[in-house]
Protein backbone atom coordinates (compact mmCIF):
# COMPACT_ATOMS: atom_id res chain seq x y z
CA UNK A 1 0.00 0.00 0.00
CA UNK A 2 0.98 3.62 -0.97
CA UNK A 3 2.31 5.57 1.98
CA UNK A 4 3.60 9.49 2.73
CA UNK A 5 6.85 9.97 4.16
CA UNK A 6 5.79 13.52 5.23
CA UNK A 7 7.90 16.54 3.90
CA UNK A 8 8.80 18.47 7.17
CA UNK A 9 9.52 21.92 4.80
CA UNK A 10 6.30 21.68 3.16
CA UNK A 11 4.35 21.13 6.93
CA UNK A 12 6.31 24.07 8.14
CA UNK A 13 4.85 25.93 5.13
CA UNK A 14 1.29 24.70 5.70
CA UNK A 15 1.87 25.69 9.49
CA UNK A 16 2.64 29.49 8.77
CA UNK A 17 0.09 29.49 5.63
CA UNK A 18 -2.54 28.61 8.80
CA UNK A 19 -1.09 31.17 11.13
CA UNK A 20 -1.00 33.96 8.25
CA UNK A 21 -4.28 33.12 7.63
CA UNK A 22 -6.06 33.12 11.12
CA UNK A 23 -4.24 35.96 12.17
CA UNK A 24 -5.64 37.79 8.35
CA UNK A 25 -2.60 38.51 6.90
CA UNK A 26 -3.66 36.54 3.69
CA UNK A 27 -7.22 35.53 2.15
CA UNK A 28 -8.99 32.59 2.80
CA UNK A 29 -8.47 31.93 -0.81
CA UNK A 30 -4.81 31.92 -0.92
CA UNK A 31 -4.31 29.86 2.04
CA UNK A 32 -6.46 26.99 1.56
CA UNK A 33 -5.26 26.83 -2.08
CA UNK A 34 -1.90 26.41 -0.28
CA UNK A 35 -3.42 24.27 2.60
CA UNK A 36 -5.69 22.15 -0.10
CA UNK A 37 -2.35 21.80 -2.65
CA UNK A 38 -3.73 23.70 -5.60
CA UNK A 39 -1.58 24.01 -8.23
CA UNK A 40 -0.57 26.58 -11.09
CA UNK A 41 -3.16 25.39 -13.17
CA UNK A 42 -5.91 24.89 -10.96
CA UNK A 43 -6.10 21.51 -9.64
CA UNK A 44 -6.91 20.43 -6.36
CA UNK A 45 -7.52 17.15 -5.02
CA UNK A 46 -10.58 17.02 -3.46
CA UNK A 47 -12.02 16.51 -0.06
CA UNK A 48 -15.07 14.41 1.72
CA UNK A 49 -17.65 12.87 0.23
CA UNK A 50 -19.25 13.97 2.60
CA UNK A 51 -19.07 17.51 2.32
CA UNK A 52 -16.65 19.06 -0.78
CA UNK A 53 -18.10 16.62 -3.10
CA UNK A 54 -21.26 18.10 -3.21
CA UNK A 55 -19.41 21.16 -4.93
CA UNK A 56 -18.34 18.82 -7.83
CA UNK A 57 -14.88 19.02 -7.34
CA UNK A 58 -14.69 15.07 -6.93
CA UNK A 59 -16.28 14.43 -10.48
CA UNK A 60 -13.78 16.94 -11.79
CA UNK A 61 -10.76 15.38 -10.61
CA UNK A 62 -11.54 11.43 -11.00
CA UNK A 63 -8.27 10.78 -13.31
CA UNK A 64 -5.84 12.61 -10.74
CA UNK A 65 -7.69 10.48 -7.63
CA UNK A 66 -6.99 7.26 -10.18
CA UNK A 67 -3.46 7.82 -10.49
CA UNK A 68 -3.00 8.81 -6.40
CA UNK A 69 -4.19 5.80 -5.46
CA UNK A 70 -3.85 2.53 -7.67
CA UNK A 71 -3.74 0.85 -4.41
CA UNK A 72 -2.43 -2.97 -3.94
CA UNK A 73 -3.53 -5.43 -1.09
CA UNK A 74 -1.76 -4.62 2.37
CA UNK A 75 0.66 -6.52 3.30
CA UNK A 76 -0.68 -9.67 5.23
CA UNK A 77 1.28 -8.91 8.61
CA UNK A 78 -0.54 -5.40 9.17
CA UNK A 79 -4.25 -5.04 10.34
CA UNK A 80 -5.82 -4.07 6.81
CA UNK A 81 -3.89 -7.49 5.17
CA UNK A 82 -5.51 -9.81 7.86
CA UNK A 83 -8.79 -8.27 7.52
CA UNK A 84 -8.62 -8.80 3.79
CA UNK A 85 -7.30 -12.26 3.81
CA UNK A 86 -10.20 -12.85 6.60
CA UNK A 87 -12.40 -11.35 3.71
CA UNK A 88 -11.22 -14.21 1.62
CA UNK A 89 -11.79 -16.81 3.60
CA UNK A 90 -15.43 -15.77 4.30
CA UNK A 91 -16.09 -15.53 0.74
CA UNK A 92 -14.49 -19.04 -0.43
CA UNK A 93 -14.22 -21.66 2.75
CA UNK A 94 -16.22 -20.70 5.99
CA UNK A 95 -18.17 -19.75 7.24
CA UNK A 96 -20.34 -21.55 4.72
CA UNK A 97 -23.94 -20.12 6.24
CA UNK A 98 -21.68 -16.52 6.02
CA UNK A 99 -23.60 -14.11 3.60
CA UNK A 100 -20.24 -13.84 2.03
CA UNK A 101 -19.83 -17.05 1.18
CA UNK A 102 -23.66 -17.62 -0.33
CA UNK A 103 -23.37 -14.36 -2.61
CA UNK A 104 -20.08 -16.20 -3.96
CA UNK A 105 -21.29 -19.83 -4.05
CA UNK A 106 -24.93 -18.62 -5.50
CA UNK A 107 -22.95 -16.28 -8.39
CA UNK A 108 -20.31 -18.31 -9.08
CA UNK A 109 -20.58 -20.06 -12.78
CA UNK A 110 -24.02 -18.38 -12.90
CA UNK A 111 -23.17 -14.79 -14.03
CA UNK A 112 -20.11 -15.40 -16.12
CA UNK A 113 -21.28 -13.08 -19.07
CA UNK A 114 -22.57 -10.40 -16.62
CA UNK A 115 -20.94 -6.99 -16.47
CA UNK A 116 -23.23 -4.97 -13.58
CA UNK A 117 -22.76 -1.18 -13.77
CA UNK A 118 -22.15 0.59 -10.50
CA UNK A 119 -22.90 4.37 -9.25
CA UNK A 120 -20.45 5.59 -7.00
CA UNK A 121 -19.84 9.25 -6.15
CA UNK A 122 -17.06 10.73 -7.98
CA UNK A 123 -13.29 10.54 -6.24
CA UNK A 124 -12.29 9.28 -2.85
CA UNK A 125 -15.43 6.68 -2.77
CA UNK A 126 -15.18 5.24 -6.31
CA UNK A 127 -11.63 4.31 -5.58
CA UNK A 128 -12.80 1.28 -3.24
CA UNK A 129 -14.92 -0.76 -6.02
CA UNK A 130 -11.96 0.23 -8.22
CA UNK A 131 -9.14 -1.31 -6.28
CA UNK A 132 -10.71 -3.65 -3.93
CA UNK A 133 -14.50 -4.69 -3.54
CA UNK A 134 -14.64 -4.85 -7.67
CA UNK A 135 -11.90 -7.26 -8.73
CA UNK A 136 -12.07 -9.54 -5.87
CA UNK A 137 -15.81 -10.19 -6.77
CA UNK A 138 -14.46 -10.39 -10.19
CA UNK A 139 -11.93 -13.06 -9.24
CA UNK A 140 -14.07 -14.49 -7.02
CA UNK A 141 -17.17 -15.22 -9.41
CA UNK A 142 -15.98 -14.03 -13.31
CA UNK A 143 -18.32 -11.55 -12.83
CA UNK A 144 -17.28 -8.49 -14.61
CA UNK A 145 -18.61 -4.67 -13.88
CA UNK A 146 -18.28 -1.36 -14.83
CA UNK A 147 -17.71 1.69 -12.06
CA UNK A 148 -19.66 4.97 -13.25
CA UNK A 149 -19.00 8.00 -11.07
CA UNK A 150 -21.01 10.49 -11.10
CA UNK A 151 -21.16 13.75 -8.83
CA UNK A 152 -23.37 13.65 -6.09
CA UNK A 153 -26.97 15.08 -7.29
CA UNK A 154 -26.32 13.19 -10.38
CA UNK A 155 -26.55 9.90 -8.28
CA UNK A 156 -30.16 10.91 -7.29
CA UNK A 157 -30.98 12.29 -10.90
CA UNK A 158 -29.40 10.17 -13.18
CA UNK A 159 -30.93 7.21 -11.49
CA UNK A 160 -34.35 8.61 -12.00
CA UNK A 161 -33.40 9.68 -15.60
CA UNK A 162 -32.22 6.44 -16.94
CA UNK A 163 -35.64 4.78 -14.93
CA UNK A 164 -37.55 7.52 -17.26
CA UNK A 165 -36.04 6.21 -20.70
CA UNK A 166 -35.85 2.39 -19.76
CA UNK A 167 -32.08 1.69 -20.57
CA UNK A 168 -31.00 -0.42 -17.51
CA UNK A 169 -28.57 1.09 -17.37
CA UNK A 170 -26.92 1.04 -13.94
CA UNK A 171 -27.47 -2.11 -11.40
CA UNK A 172 -26.23 -1.35 -8.36
CA UNK A 173 -26.90 2.45 -7.12
CA UNK A 174 -25.63 4.60 -4.38
CA UNK A 175 -28.08 6.43 -2.63
CA UNK A 176 -28.69 8.38 0.54
CA UNK A 177 -31.55 7.24 2.75
CA UNK A 178 -33.20 9.97 2.54
CA UNK A 179 -34.38 9.63 -1.04
CA UNK A 180 -35.80 6.01 -0.72
CA UNK A 181 -39.20 7.51 -0.89
CA UNK A 182 -39.27 9.21 -3.94
CA UNK A 183 -37.07 6.43 -5.56
CA UNK A 184 -39.16 3.85 -4.13
CA UNK A 185 -42.95 5.50 -4.99
CA UNK A 186 -41.30 6.23 -8.15
CA UNK A 187 -40.32 2.98 -9.09
CA UNK A 188 -36.71 3.78 -9.56
CA UNK A 189 -35.30 1.02 -7.27
CA UNK A 190 -36.71 -2.18 -6.52
CA UNK A 191 -36.74 -4.25 -2.47
CA UNK A 192 -34.90 -6.92 -1.78
CA UNK A 193 -36.74 -8.76 1.13
CA UNK A 194 -37.13 -11.66 -2.00
CA UNK A 195 -33.67 -12.13 -2.16
CA UNK A 196 -32.51 -11.42 1.63
CA UNK A 197 -35.06 -14.13 2.78
CA UNK A 198 -33.20 -16.55 -0.08
CA UNK A 199 -29.42 -15.41 0.74
CA UNK A 200 -28.48 -13.95 3.34
CA UNK A 201 -27.66 -14.96 6.89
CA UNK A 202 -30.30 -13.50 9.40
CA UNK A 203 -27.64 -13.06 11.85
CA UNK A 204 -25.65 -10.88 8.99
CA UNK A 205 -28.38 -8.71 9.29
CA UNK A 206 -28.70 -8.38 12.99
CA UNK A 207 -24.98 -7.43 13.05
CA UNK A 208 -25.92 -3.93 11.57
CA UNK A 209 -26.25 -1.12 14.55
CA UNK A 210 -29.85 -0.95 14.62
CA UNK A 211 -29.95 2.72 13.51
CA UNK A 212 -28.29 1.57 10.13
CA UNK A 213 -30.10 -1.83 10.19
CA UNK A 214 -33.77 0.04 9.68
CA UNK A 215 -32.75 2.79 7.71
CA UNK A 216 -33.30 1.18 4.20
CA UNK A 217 -36.73 0.36 5.65
CA UNK A 218 -39.51 2.06 3.86
CA UNK A 219 -43.72 1.05 4.06
CA UNK A 220 -42.71 -2.37 5.51
CA UNK A 221 -40.39 -3.27 2.91
CA UNK A 222 -36.24 -3.23 2.59
CA UNK A 223 -34.75 -1.04 0.01
CA UNK A 224 -31.28 -2.03 -0.10
CA UNK A 225 -28.00 -2.76 2.59
CA UNK A 226 -26.93 0.58 4.40
CA UNK A 227 -23.48 1.50 3.41
CA UNK A 228 -22.00 4.11 5.20
CA UNK A 229 -22.47 4.71 8.76
CA UNK A 230 -22.38 8.97 8.85
CA UNK A 231 -23.10 9.58 12.47
CA UNK A 232 -21.88 12.95 13.52
CA UNK A 233 -19.90 13.20 16.87
CA UNK A 234 -17.85 15.14 19.06
CA UNK A 235 -13.80 14.99 19.04
CA UNK A 236 -12.02 17.13 21.18
CA UNK A 237 -8.20 17.85 22.32
CA UNK A 238 -8.28 15.63 25.86
CA UNK A 239 -5.01 17.51 26.23
CA UNK A 240 -6.89 20.85 26.56
CA UNK A 241 -9.46 19.58 28.66
CA UNK A 242 -7.37 17.74 30.90
CA UNK A 243 -4.89 20.85 31.39
CA UNK A 244 -4.74 21.73 35.24
CA UNK A 245 -4.59 25.46 34.79
CA UNK A 246 -7.67 25.87 32.33
CA UNK A 247 -9.71 23.77 34.73
CA UNK A 248 -9.52 25.69 37.75
CA UNK A 249 -9.49 29.25 35.74
CA UNK A 250 -13.10 27.57 34.30
CA UNK A 251 -14.45 26.64 37.33
CA UNK A 252 -13.61 30.03 39.16
CA UNK A 253 -15.01 31.56 36.73
CA UNK A 254 -18.45 30.08 36.01
CA UNK A 255 -18.63 27.36 39.42
CA UNK A 256 -18.88 24.55 37.05
CA UNK A 257 -16.45 22.18 36.12
CA UNK A 258 -14.73 22.36 33.39
CA UNK A 259 -15.51 19.36 30.62
CA UNK A 260 -16.77 18.18 27.68
CA UNK A 261 -19.91 20.63 26.69
CA UNK A 262 -23.15 17.97 27.44
CA UNK A 263 -25.12 20.86 26.12
CA UNK A 264 -25.16 23.29 23.21
CA UNK A 265 -25.11 26.51 25.89
CA UNK A 266 -22.23 24.78 27.35
CA UNK A 267 -20.68 24.03 23.96
CA UNK A 268 -20.33 27.88 22.92
CA UNK A 269 -19.76 28.83 26.80
CA UNK A 270 -16.66 26.65 26.76
CA UNK A 271 -15.78 27.10 23.55
CA UNK A 272 -15.92 30.54 23.86
CA UNK A 273 -13.61 30.15 27.15
CA UNK A 274 -10.90 28.12 25.27
CA UNK A 275 -10.41 30.82 22.85
CA UNK A 276 -10.52 33.59 25.35
CA UNK A 277 -7.61 31.84 26.93
CA UNK A 278 -5.60 30.11 24.40
CA UNK A 279 -6.23 32.44 21.31
CA UNK A 280 -4.51 32.60 18.83
CA UNK A 281 -2.81 29.32 19.23
CA UNK A 282 -6.25 27.44 19.83
CA UNK A 283 -9.67 28.35 19.52
CA UNK A 284 -12.73 26.75 21.25
CA UNK A 285 -14.27 24.84 17.77
CA UNK A 286 -14.45 24.91 14.27
CA UNK A 287 -17.68 24.17 11.88
CA UNK A 288 -17.83 23.94 8.44
CA UNK A 289 -20.88 26.67 7.94
CA UNK A 290 -20.05 28.07 4.10
CA UNK A 291 -22.65 27.85 2.27
CA UNK A 292 -23.32 24.94 0.07
CA UNK A 293 -20.46 22.97 1.44
CA UNK A 294 -22.94 21.38 2.75
CA UNK A 295 -23.03 21.54 6.77
CA UNK A 296 -25.59 24.35 7.82
CA UNK A 297 -28.39 21.61 7.01
CA UNK A 298 -26.89 19.22 9.17
CA UNK A 299 -26.01 21.26 11.90
CA UNK A 300 -28.97 23.40 12.28
CA UNK A 301 -31.35 20.01 12.02
CA UNK A 302 -29.89 18.38 14.94
CA UNK A 303 -29.69 20.89 17.41
CA UNK A 304 -33.22 22.36 16.22
CA UNK A 305 -34.60 18.51 17.73
CA UNK A 306 -31.93 18.65 20.59
CA UNK A 307 -34.41 21.83 21.63
CA UNK A 308 -37.42 20.27 21.13
CA UNK A 309 -38.44 21.71 17.56
CA UNK A 310 -40.16 19.39 14.90
CA UNK A 311 -40.44 20.29 11.43
CA UNK A 312 -43.76 20.18 10.42
CA UNK A 313 -47.52 20.53 11.74
CA UNK A 314 -48.67 16.72 11.09
CA UNK A 315 -52.01 17.63 10.25
CA UNK A 316 -51.88 21.35 8.42
CA UNK A 317 -48.25 20.63 7.22
CA UNK A 318 -47.23 23.81 8.16
CA UNK A 319 -43.68 24.51 8.56
CA UNK A 320 -42.54 24.76 12.27
CA UNK A 321 -38.85 26.52 12.36
CA UNK A 322 -39.90 29.85 13.30
CA UNK A 323 -40.80 28.62 17.30
CA UNK A 324 -38.64 29.05 20.27
CA UNK A 325 -37.18 26.05 19.37
CA UNK A 326 -35.46 27.23 16.13
CA UNK A 327 -34.70 31.16 17.75
CA UNK A 328 -32.75 29.33 20.71
CA UNK A 329 -31.11 26.72 18.46
CA UNK A 330 -29.61 29.75 16.33
CA UNK A 331 -28.99 32.09 19.06
CA UNK A 332 -26.60 29.10 20.34
CA UNK A 333 -25.41 28.62 16.76
CA UNK A 334 -24.64 32.53 16.52
CA UNK A 335 -22.83 31.92 20.09
CA UNK A 336 -20.90 29.03 18.66
CA UNK A 337 -19.21 30.92 15.32
CA UNK A 338 -17.81 34.22 17.86
CA UNK A 339 -16.53 30.84 19.97
CA UNK A 340 -14.92 29.59 17.02
CA UNK A 341 -11.49 30.15 14.56
CA UNK A 342 -11.57 33.12 12.24
CA UNK A 343 -13.41 32.84 9.19
CA UNK A 344 -15.37 30.03 10.56
CA UNK A 345 -18.43 31.01 8.90
CA UNK A 346 -16.71 30.57 5.30
CA UNK A 347 -15.02 27.20 5.98
CA UNK A 348 -16.51 23.81 4.43
CA UNK A 349 -15.36 20.76 5.78
CA UNK A 350 -12.26 19.90 4.49
CA UNK A 351 -10.97 23.19 5.39
CA UNK A 352 -12.44 22.69 9.22
CA UNK A 353 -10.26 19.47 8.99
CA UNK A 354 -7.34 21.47 8.25
CA UNK A 355 -7.74 23.56 10.99
CA UNK A 356 -8.36 20.70 13.11
CA UNK A 357 -5.13 18.48 12.09
CA UNK A 358 -3.28 22.07 12.64
CA UNK A 359 -3.91 21.75 16.42
CA UNK A 360 -6.22 25.41 15.91
CA UNK A 361 -9.37 24.12 17.28
CA UNK A 362 -9.54 22.08 20.79
CA UNK A 363 -13.54 21.23 19.48
CA UNK A 364 -15.05 19.63 16.45
CA UNK A 365 -17.86 17.70 15.17
CA UNK A 366 -18.24 16.02 12.31
CA UNK A 367 -17.86 12.97 10.13
CA UNK A 368 -15.89 9.73 11.62
CA UNK A 369 -13.01 10.46 8.83
CA UNK A 370 -11.91 12.92 11.52
CA UNK A 371 -11.16 10.26 14.03
CA UNK A 372 -9.00 8.43 11.45
CA UNK A 373 -7.36 11.45 10.13
CA UNK A 374 -7.09 12.89 13.28
CA UNK A 375 -4.01 9.84 14.34
CA UNK A 376 -2.72 10.28 10.40
CA UNK A 377 -4.22 6.39 9.42
CA UNK A 378 -6.15 8.22 6.94
CA UNK A 379 -2.76 10.44 5.51
CA UNK A 380 -0.98 7.03 4.69
CA UNK A 381 -2.63 6.50 1.59
CA UNK A 382 -1.33 9.23 -1.60
CA UNK A 383 -5.47 9.76 -2.10
CA UNK A 384 -5.50 11.67 0.73
CA UNK A 385 -3.01 14.13 -0.02
CA UNK A 386 -5.94 17.01 0.73
CA UNK A 387 -5.09 16.98 4.52
CA UNK A 388 -1.94 17.67 6.28
CA UNK A 389 -0.34 15.52 8.66
CA UNK A 390 -2.42 15.75 11.71
CA UNK A 391 -0.35 17.45 14.98
CA UNK A 392 -2.86 16.29 17.54
CA UNK A 393 -2.45 12.27 17.31
CA UNK A 394 -2.55 10.60 20.50
CA UNK A 395 -4.30 14.03 21.84
CA UNK A 396 -7.86 13.41 20.65
CA UNK A 397 -11.06 12.29 22.76
CA UNK A 398 -14.21 11.51 21.21
CA UNK A 399 -18.15 12.10 22.79
CA UNK A 400 -21.86 12.09 22.12
CA UNK A 401 -23.27 15.19 20.65
CA UNK A 402 -23.68 18.05 23.30
CA UNK A 403 -27.36 17.90 23.15
CA UNK A 404 -27.15 14.26 22.92
CA UNK A 405 -29.05 13.93 19.62
CA UNK A 406 -26.20 14.18 16.63
CA UNK A 407 -27.34 13.75 12.73
CA UNK A 408 -26.85 10.43 10.85
CA UNK A 409 -26.02 13.17 8.03
CA UNK A 410 -26.65 11.52 4.40
CA UNK A 411 -24.93 8.30 4.46
CA UNK A 412 -25.38 5.72 1.72
CA UNK A 413 -27.59 2.74 0.71
CA UNK A 414 -26.86 0.30 -1.72
CA UNK A 415 -29.94 -0.12 -3.54
CA UNK A 416 -30.89 -2.42 -6.86
CA UNK A 417 -31.70 -0.72 -10.05
CA UNK A 418 -35.83 -1.60 -10.42
CA UNK A 419 -34.31 -1.45 -14.23
CA UNK A 420 -31.31 -4.19 -13.98
CA UNK A 421 -31.23 -6.50 -16.61
CA UNK A 422 -29.44 -8.55 -13.64
CA UNK A 423 -31.06 -8.00 -10.58
CA UNK A 424 -30.31 -11.63 -8.85
CA UNK A 425 -26.39 -10.59 -9.80
CA UNK A 426 -26.75 -7.30 -8.46
CA UNK A 427 -28.29 -8.22 -5.33
CA UNK A 428 -25.44 -11.19 -5.08
CA UNK A 429 -23.03 -8.42 -5.19
CA UNK A 430 -24.40 -6.16 -2.86
CA UNK A 431 -25.00 -8.66 -0.07
CA UNK A 432 -21.36 -9.78 -0.25
CA UNK A 433 -20.07 -6.44 -0.64
CA UNK A 434 -21.94 -5.03 2.45
CA UNK A 435 -21.48 -8.37 4.21
CA UNK A 436 -19.78 -8.40 7.65
CA UNK A 437 -16.13 -9.20 6.61
CA UNK A 438 -15.86 -7.95 3.39
CA UNK A 439 -17.59 -4.31 4.95
CA UNK A 440 -14.67 -4.36 7.31
CA UNK A 441 -12.07 -4.01 5.18
CA UNK A 442 -13.93 -0.86 3.06
CA UNK A 443 -14.28 0.95 6.21
CA UNK A 444 -10.74 0.17 7.07
CA UNK A 445 -9.36 1.55 4.01
CA UNK A 446 -6.80 4.29 4.55
CA UNK A 447 -8.13 6.66 1.69
CA UNK A 448 -11.95 4.93 2.24
CA UNK A 449 -14.94 6.84 3.00
CA UNK A 450 -16.73 4.75 3.91
CA UNK A 451 -17.55 4.29 7.65
CA UNK A 452 -18.60 1.83 10.61
CA UNK A 453 -21.89 0.64 10.71
CA UNK A 454 -22.09 -2.82 11.64
CA UNK A 455 -21.54 -3.97 15.66
CA UNK A 456 -18.82 -6.38 14.07
CA UNK A 457 -17.52 -3.47 12.78
CA UNK A 458 -17.30 -1.63 16.36
CA UNK A 459 -16.30 -5.15 18.11
CA UNK A 460 -13.60 -6.00 15.56
CA UNK A 461 -9.83 -6.26 17.31
CA UNK A 462 -8.17 -5.67 13.89
CA UNK A 463 -10.40 -2.47 13.49
CA UNK A 464 -9.62 -1.47 17.29
CA UNK A 465 -5.68 -2.25 16.96
CA UNK A 466 -5.24 0.65 14.46
CA UNK A 467 -4.14 3.11 16.42
CA UNK A 468 -3.86 3.34 20.46
CA UNK A 469 -7.59 4.80 21.29
CA UNK A 470 -9.29 3.21 18.51
CA UNK A 471 -11.39 1.17 20.50
CA UNK A 472 -12.93 4.10 22.15
CA UNK A 473 -13.36 5.91 18.95
CA UNK A 474 -15.57 3.06 17.64
CA UNK A 475 -17.71 2.60 20.95
CA UNK A 476 -18.09 6.33 20.84
CA UNK A 477 -19.27 5.57 17.00
CA UNK A 478 -22.35 3.01 18.32
CA UNK A 479 -23.14 5.40 21.13
CA UNK A 480 -23.90 8.25 19.05
CA UNK A 481 -25.62 6.13 16.57
CA UNK A 482 -28.10 4.68 19.84
CA UNK A 483 -28.87 8.71 20.11
CA UNK A 484 -28.83 9.28 16.02
CA UNK A 485 -31.28 11.40 14.49
CA UNK A 486 -31.59 11.28 10.76
CA UNK A 487 -31.78 13.97 7.73
CA UNK A 488 -35.44 14.05 6.74
CA UNK A 489 -36.41 11.18 4.72
CA UNK A 490 -39.18 12.14 2.45
CA UNK A 491 -39.22 13.75 -0.58
CA UNK A 492 -38.74 17.11 -0.79
CA UNK A 493 -35.75 16.97 1.29
CA UNK A 494 -32.71 18.50 -1.19
CA UNK A 495 -34.93 21.21 -1.36
CA UNK A 496 -35.86 21.66 2.89
CA UNK A 497 -31.99 21.58 3.03
CA UNK A 498 -30.91 24.06 0.74
CA UNK A 499 -33.51 26.72 2.21
CA UNK A 500 -32.15 25.68 5.74
CA UNK A 501 -28.47 26.69 3.95
CA UNK A 502 -29.73 30.04 2.96
CA UNK A 503 -31.57 30.75 6.12
CA UNK A 504 -28.22 29.65 8.40
CA UNK A 505 -26.22 31.74 5.90
CA UNK A 506 -28.42 34.65 5.84
CA UNK A 507 -27.91 35.18 9.74
CA UNK A 508 -24.61 34.48 9.68
CA UNK A 509 -24.41 37.55 7.44
CA UNK A 510 -26.23 39.45 10.12
CA UNK A 511 -30.14 38.90 9.58
CA UNK A 512 -32.34 38.99 12.66
CA UNK A 513 -32.83 34.87 13.24
CA UNK A 514 -36.81 34.91 13.77
CA UNK A 515 -37.22 36.78 10.49
CA UNK A 516 -34.94 34.37 8.61
CA UNK A 517 -36.86 31.51 10.19
CA UNK A 518 -39.98 33.11 8.95
CA UNK A 519 -38.57 33.35 5.49
CA UNK A 520 -37.97 29.68 5.64
CA UNK A 521 -41.07 28.75 6.94
CA UNK A 522 -42.57 30.37 3.63
CA UNK A 523 -40.18 28.58 1.34
CA UNK A 524 -40.93 25.56 3.47
CA UNK A 525 -44.61 25.58 3.01
CA UNK A 526 -44.31 26.33 -0.74
CA UNK A 527 -42.13 23.33 -1.52
CA UNK A 528 -44.89 21.24 0.50
CA UNK A 529 -47.52 23.08 -1.81
CA UNK A 530 -45.15 21.95 -4.92
CA UNK A 531 -45.22 18.34 -4.47
CA UNK A 532 -48.69 18.05 -3.24
CA UNK A 533 -49.86 18.89 1.01
CA UNK A 534 -51.41 15.31 1.35
CA UNK A 535 -48.90 13.31 -0.42
CA UNK A 536 -46.39 15.07 2.12
CA UNK A 537 -48.56 14.33 4.82
CA UNK A 538 -48.51 11.26 3.97
CA UNK A 539 -45.04 10.71 4.11
CA UNK A 540 -44.58 12.48 6.81
CA UNK A 541 -46.56 9.98 8.84
CA UNK A 542 -44.10 7.71 6.89
CA UNK A 543 -40.44 9.43 8.36
CA UNK A 544 -42.51 9.25 12.04
CA UNK A 545 -42.39 5.14 12.22
CA UNK A 546 -38.66 5.39 11.23
CA UNK A 547 -35.94 4.96 13.66
CA UNK A 548 -33.98 7.69 14.23
CA UNK A 549 -37.03 10.67 13.37
CA UNK A 550 -36.81 12.72 16.47
CA UNK A 551 -35.58 12.52 20.31
CA UNK A 552 -38.58 10.47 21.19
CA UNK A 553 -37.97 7.66 18.54
CA UNK A 554 -33.82 6.81 19.04
CA UNK A 555 -32.63 3.71 18.98
CA UNK A 556 -31.72 4.51 22.47
CA UNK A 557 -35.55 5.96 23.29
CA UNK A 558 -36.64 2.46 21.71
CA UNK A 559 -34.74 -0.07 23.74
CA UNK A 560 -32.82 -1.15 20.95
CA UNK A 561 -29.43 0.44 22.50
CA UNK A 562 -26.22 -1.48 21.56
CA UNK A 563 -23.70 -1.05 24.62
CA UNK A 564 -20.01 -1.96 24.26
CA UNK A 565 -16.79 -2.63 26.19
Amino acid sequence: MDEIIPDEEHERALARELDAWLAGDHSRRHVLAALLGIGAAGAVLPASAHAASRAGWLGRQQDHLLQQAAVDLASPDTPLGKAQADAVTASTKTPADGSAFRAVAAAKGKFNNVSLALTYEAGLQALEPRNFSGPLWQQLTGMNYSVVELAHPDLYSKAITEHIAGSGAYDVLDIEPAWIPSLADGGVIAPVDEYVKKYMNQADLNDYHPLFKFLPMYKGKRWGFFDDGDQLELYYRADVFGDPKLKSAYEAKFKQPFRVPATWDEYSQVAQFITDQMAPNVYGAVHFRKFGSPGNQFAFCQQFRANGGVFFDAKTMQAQLATPAGIRTLEQMIAANKASVPGNNDLDAVAAWVAWLSGKSAMLFSWPPTGRMSENYSQRSKAVNFVPTSKIAGKVGYAIMPGKYGEMASGFVKAISADSRHPEAAYLFAQWQSSPPVSLVRVMLPYTLRDPYRISHYTSPIYRSLWPSAKDYLINLSNAANFGITDMIMPGWQDYALTLDRMCTAVWAGKDPKAALEGADAEWNATTRKIGVAAQRASYQEFLKGVGCYPDHTVDAMGLAVHLT
